[in-house]
């Protein structure tokens, strides 16, 4: 069993947002997330989520959010997440896209940020995720 968990950002009415967005992933895509999530699930604390094992933290006021790092198909996937709320868990909040350092959709740092507050204020917010 890995040492960290990870939860999924669900919506007020407890549909599972990053769920949804999970599913509208190619196969290949699918894929290749999971690949690059296991990887980091087992690292055994937080100094393994680093950008050689698929992972990079923010800055500015987004320093709490932080990106899986793949690619699939000449597209950079950037889903955003957090860690917490509880202690080894990580927290997935929204899919994104980047290209040439813009993210695709362009204002997803703040949804990601506000999503964050949500489940901190919240935790039902966040769903135990199966992938």
């Amino acid at each position: 069993m890995p040492p960290w968990r990870v939860r999924c950002f669900a919506n007020a009415r407890g549909d599972d947002l990053f769920d949804r967005d999970y599913r509208a992933q190619t196969p290949e895509v699918r894929a290749e997330f999971r690949a690059v999530l296991n990887g980091l699930l087992f690292q055994e604390d937080i100094t393994g989520w680093c950008r050689p094992n698929g992972y990079d933290r923010l800055s500015g006021k987004y320093r709490e959010l932080g990106k899986l790092r793949f690619k699939v198909a000449n597209v950079q996937h950037r889903p955003l997440g957090f860690f917490g709320p509880e202690r080894k868990m990580f927290t997935l909040l929204i899919w994104s896209t980047e290209r040439d350092g813009k993210f695709n959709p362009p204002n997803v740092r703040d949804t990601a940020l506000d999503r964050m507050n949500q489940v901190l204020r919240d935790r039902e917010r966040a769903n135990e995720c199966n992938f």
